[in-house]
Parts: structure tokens; C-alpha cells; sequence
């Protein structure tokens, strides 16, 4: 049997757990639990410093990219992230590697920024940056189905506001002759692509009727698997989904050849996502990957601004809000379930959390959709949250500041669509005008 070089560790109680059952709250407390590494062995493996920034150079640019799986974006850190995981179980479809686009000079000169940059999640298999987290929850319940039959495993379930079913779909159907995986989403309550893209991926769709949207979906999948072991929940609730999202700060460090941004923007909705920027971010410090923690910004819709409020309390009252609609409707969650692992990771940084209301989210992810930047509504928010930073004096002119892009914008079409037919060009609307089929009629179009 395997000798595990990383274990479960809860985050109220403090007891570890060997990674030989799944398990996603601790069976003692009922506490969260993170992913703990035998920090000395992976030392010793991969080095700290410039070693281990060698190490990994070498694993995405060298000679050893060729090696499978150091040709995705997540499996090229397992050494880091996830020790002597075995290779047998692992799935990939080279997620990750995603593009870090440079904000144009003309945009940045608008905002008041010299150094912006958006890291394009939505260039993944699924189009999210959920395929960050997705192939280690699949490739773990692939573990222990393969090492552990007395368990039963039957395939993998979620609750999504998307994105997440997408993803688990994606992964599930790659390995569909060992696992089926079972969605519960909001009935009517996200996008039809991404409806489309779970059902197409042949996922089993439960639209949920329920008065508070992902949360009640939530809910109602966490009281399922517990009686359904059989079907691991890969909800952000699975820390193997945080393990997986890790990579997403690290790859930002590396592009950036390891040079530390001054904030990372990033949008908020379950709050896996900044769990794991904390957590990654606090680890390359530790191993001398950067030799400072960057500023971290939250951002959130003011219709699910949980964590903002939280904040403006002075990190002191933590209240879950009620739902309301959105166009970032992914990120529409009021009880982020990740968010004991952000209070407890985020007291070494210094993080700062914005609201967006539905207009300006609107009118950012319009402008920088027409700079060139294929994003969705939720990354807008994350980008007006900068603006917001830049116009308080947060942010500097010269900061180097990296914000997170969580998906593409194809996924939200009904919503971009709408807004370009009923908006106005003061909030970077762009109308399509109907004109007669003869040439008369068009030249006469461009007089206007």
C-alpha cells in the first residue's frame, strides 16, 4: 500500500487523517479539512529557492514537459502539491498553462494602470477555472476506487452554480466506464451553456427547485452523499478540489518568472478559489518561491457580497445573506462553504474586499471584453474591483496587479447578448444596427 507523503488535516480540531477513505469534513468535529504535505520530504525533492524554481521551469519549459502528465498546468506541481500521488490515477487533459494577457496600453492608460494583467482561466478543457481542482478530485475518487474496492465507488456528485458540473462532467465522461457523476443545479437559475455543456458531457442534471438557489442545492447534496457514499462529492468542500486550484497562484508566479505581483484580484463566490490563492501563495513563500506575499483583493457581487460585509464588520460578524439574482450568477452563493479556510489563511496578507452592483459589472466585463478580453461577468467583477482599488488609492499607478479570469465569456452569452442590444455606448454597449440588403442602404449607414 502506498506510503502517503501528504494527509487531511482539520482546521478546528487539529487531527490528521490518512487519505485511505474520502472524507470532506473532519469525523470528529465536523470541522473543514485542507491537504498537509510532509514538507520535509517534498524539500528535499524539489529544493527551495532557486532550486525549486529550476525544478519546476524545467517541468513546463525543459525536457521533462514531455513526461506525462508535466504537460498540465496542475500535474507538472504534484510534487509540490500532492507528493508520490500515483501516476495510475491520474486524469489530464492539459488543463492550466492558460494565458496571461496583458490589459492593452489604451485601456491601462484609461484605468490609471501601468502593469495589469488578466489570467485567462477560461482557456481550459471545460472553460473554467474549475478544471484546476476537477482532475485531482476525479483522480483521487480514481485512487480509491482502484486501491480501496471495499469502499464501493460508484462515480462523483456536485452542487454547481455551472461551472463545477461542466467540469466534473467533462472529467467524469473521460473515465465514463468507472464513474458516473450526479449534478444538482438551481432550476433556471444558471446559464443554458453551461446547462448544455453537463448534459452534453452526459451527466446526470437534477435541476433543483429551491427558494435559495446554490445554497439550498448545497445543502441538499452534502445531506445526499452522506447517505450515497459511493458518489464523492467534488464540490470545493472536497479540499482535493482546493489542492488542484492551487495552481493557479503558482502558475501566475512562474509567468511572471517568479517576480511577486503587488495584488492579485480575485472573484469570489464558494471561496474555494481564494482558499487556495491564500494557501499556495503562503507556501511559495515558505519553499522561496517569492521572497514576499502579494496584496490580495476580494471581490464579490453586492447581491452575494457575504465575505465583503464580513469585512467591513472588521473580520468580526460573519452573516450569510439571502438570495438574489445576478448576471455573475456563478458566483451567486451567500454561505461560501470555503469560508473557515479563508479565515483562518488570510491573516498573513493584507486583503481587501469590493462590491460590484449589477451595473458595473455590466459596463466592466463590456470594456474589457472589448479590449480583447474574452472573460465572464464573474471575472468583471473581479477587474472592477481593481478599478475600484486603483480610484481609493489601494492600488498604486505603478503596481504590478494580476486579476483573475474564472471563465470564458461564451458560457454567459444570453446575458452579453441582451446587454449589447439594450445598452447604452456611454457603458460600452455595442448594438448591431439592421439594415436593408442593397448597397445604398449600407453606405448611407457609415454617414451617420
Amino acid at each position: 500500500m502506498q506510503n502517503f507523503r501528504y494527509f487531511h488535516k482539520c482546521i478546528s480540531c487539529g487531527k490528521k487523517f490518512q487519505p485511505d477513505r474520502f472524507l470532506y469534513t473532519c469525523p470528529d468535529c465536523g470541522g473543514l479539512l485542507t491537504v498537509e504535505r510532509d514538507e520535509e520530504y517534498v524539500k528535499e525533492k524539489v529544493g527551495e529557492g532557486k532550486k525549486a524554481r529550476g525544478y519546476f521551469d524545467n517541468l513546463r519549459f525543459g525536457a521533462a514537459r514531455k513526461i506525462y502528465p508535466n504537460d498540465s498546468g496542475v500535474w507538472l506541481w504534484r510534487d509540490l502539491l500532492l507528493p508520490e500521488f500515483p501516476e495510475k490515477s491520474v486524469i489530464s487533459l492539459k488543463e492550466g498553462q492558460t494565458d496571461l494577457f496583458e490589459v492593452p496600453k489604451w485601456l491601462k492608460k484609461e484605468i490609471g494602470l501601468e502593469n495589469l494583467y488578466i489570467k485567462m482561466e477560461g482557456q481550459s478543457p471545460s472553460e473554467s477555472f474549475k478544471d484546476r481542482g476537477m482532475p485531482v478530485a476525479v483522480s483521487d475518487a480514481l485512487r480509491l476506487q482502484q486501491d480501496y474496492p471495499e469502499l464501493k465507488i460508484k462515480g462523483i456528485s456536485c452542487a454547481s452554480t455551472g461551472d463545477t458540473s461542466a467540469s466534473a462532467a467533462v472529467y467524469s465522461a473521460y473515465v465514463r466506464d468507472r464513474l458516473r457523476c450526479v449534478v444538482m443545479v438551481p432550476h433556471q437559475k444558471i446559464s443554458d451553456p453551461q446547462l448544455f455543456q453537463a448534459m452534453a458531457h452526459g451527466a446526470e442534471v437534477k435541476a433543483i427547485k429551491h427558494p435559495d438557489g446554490f445554497d439550498g442545492c448545497m445543502t441538499l447534496i452534502q445531506k445526499f452523499t452522506a447517505k450515497h457514499p459511493e458518489l464523492i462529492l467534488v464540490n470545493s468542500k472536497n479540499d482535493m478540489r482546493i489542492v488542484g486550484q492551487e495552481s493557479i497562484g503558482l502558475e501566475i508566479l512562474q509567468d511572471l518568472s517568479w517576480q511577486t505581483p503587488d495584488w492579485i484580484s480575485i472573484p469570489v463566490g464558494n471561496a474555494g478559489n481564494l482558499a487556495a490563492l491564500l494557501r499556495t501563495l503562503l507556501r511559495a513563500k515558505e519553499f522561496g518561491l517569492i521572497p514576499k506575499l502579494p496584496g490580495i483583493i476580494g471581490a464579490q457581487a453586492s447581491s452575494a457580497d457575504t465575505l465583503v460585509s464580513w469585512a467591513d464588520s472588521g473580520f468580526k460578524k460573519y452573516e450569510p445573506g439571502t438570495y438574489r439574482d445576478t448576471v455573475a450568477s456563478a458566483m451567486n452563493i451567500n454561505n461560501p462553504v470555503s469560508f473557515p479556510r479563508v479565515k483562518k489563511f488570510c491573516k498573513d496578507f493584507n486583503v481587501k474586499f469590493y462590491r460590484s452592483d449589477e451595473k458595473e459589472i455590466l459596463k466592466t466585463w463590456a470594456r474589457f471584453m472589448a479590449a480583447g478580453a474574452n472573460i465572464c461577468p464573474q471575472s468583471a467583477v473581479a477587474l472592477n474591483a481593481v478599478i475600484q482599488a486603483r480610484e481609493n488609492g489601494v492600488i498604486k499607478e505603478k503596481d504590478l496587479v494580476v486579476s483573475v479570469s474564472t471563465a470564458s465569456a461564451i458560457k454567459f452569452a444570453e446575458s452579453g447578448i441582451k446587454y449589447h442590444k439594450t445598452g447604452s455606448k456611454e457603458d460600452f454597449a455595442n448594438p448591431y444596427e439592421v439594415i436593408e440588403g442593397n448597397l445604398k442602404a449600407i453606405e448611407k449607414s457609415f454617414d451617420k
